[in-house]
């Protein structure tokens, strides 16, 4: 996989944390997009493999989180920057344009949600493969958020105090699978559909948990996908009260927070990934992910 020069990269992409295999294994690591250098993330001089467990340790307060040894990245090593997430919430229609390019008259009544598992998740520049059972294979662009704290019934004045940072997301889905059901599942919980990363940025850095930051997607060059975060019906704020009024978000939970306008399905023809297609998810100061698909073979 290609790993996007600097000058490609999202928008003076800010350093986090990301996830790479080492010699010795998984680490979290921290770097900026692009750099081939590296150094292991750190509290209290303890290195970690995964960022749930780092972000427990640190209290989700970044200023807890130290370089520690440096070392060599390749861009074939980078992971998924949270590899075991308790939970990954998604959320739907969260772009008005979105849900009018789908048929919704208007926006959902309350946050419209579904799971994924961390099967789904695939690294940032990891080739993916196109499951043979389905030929309607669709890209979302789509910000992330990372909790950093366990925490249940959160006020809006203290969601600032729950959330670590940001990341980017493609939101793979099978949209034949996905009409399987209403709730979707069926459609977006396929092995390595859904790339992560490259890294986690702080939100104090991105503008907290107000976030107005652009989000594109661009399939083999073309851009299809252009909105704001600030656009979403349901913001960081709304959405972490919500959740956190019926269950318990925990360090590296994560929330996919809906994708613009612009998917494959709702186009004429319809545009679904086929084998070689390249897509790339940029948001504006996190940096992109850049995933080649490829046909896989049917057992």
């Amino acid at each position: 996989m290609r790993r996007l020069p600097m000058t490609e990269q999202s928008w003076a992409a800010e350093a986090g944390l990301g996830r790479a295999e080492l010699a010795d294994g998984p680490a979290v690591v921290l770097f900026r997009p692009g750099a081939t250098a590296a150094h292991i993330a750190t509290v209290d001089g303890l290195a970690f493999t995964d960022l749930p467990a780092l972000l427990e340790a640190a209290e989700g307060q970044s200023g807890r989180i130290q370089p520690g040894k440096p070392v060599a990245l390749n861009e074939d090593a980078l992971l998924s920057p949270v590899g075991r997430p308790r939970k990954i919430i998604c959320v739907g229609q969260n772009y008005p344009a979105h849900s009018r390019e789908t048929g919704r008259a208007s926006a959902p009544s309350y946050p419209d949600l579904f799971p994924k598992w961390d099967n789904a998740l695939a690294g940032p520049y990891a080739d993916l493969a196109l499951p043979p059972e389905s030929d309607k294979v669709d890209y979302e662009s789509e910000l992330a958020v990372v909790i950093g704290r366990r925490c249940r019934r959160v006020a809006a004045e203290d969601v600032a105090d729950v959330v670590f940072g940001y990341t980017i997301a493609n939101d793979g889905s099978v949209r034949d699978y996905q009409l399987h059901t209403p709730g979707r599942t069926a459609g977006k919980a396929w092995d390595g559909l859904t790339p992560l990363g490259p890294v986690v940025v702080p939100a104090e850095r991105l503008g907290g948990v107000h976030p107005d930051l652009r989000v594109t997607g661009l399939l083999n060059g073309e851009t299809v996908q252009d909105d704001r975060t600030s656009s979403m019906v349901y913001g960081v704020t709304e959405l972490i009260t919500y959740l956190t009024t019926f269950l318990t978000l925990e360090p590296g939970d994560l929330i996919l927070t809906g994708t613009p306008a612009g998917v494959g399905a709702v186009r004429q023809p319809p545009r679904y990934l086929t084998d070689g297609d390249e897509f790339q998810v940029h948001v504006e100061g996190i940096g992109a992910l850049c995933n080649r698909y490829h046909a896989e073979k049917r057992p």
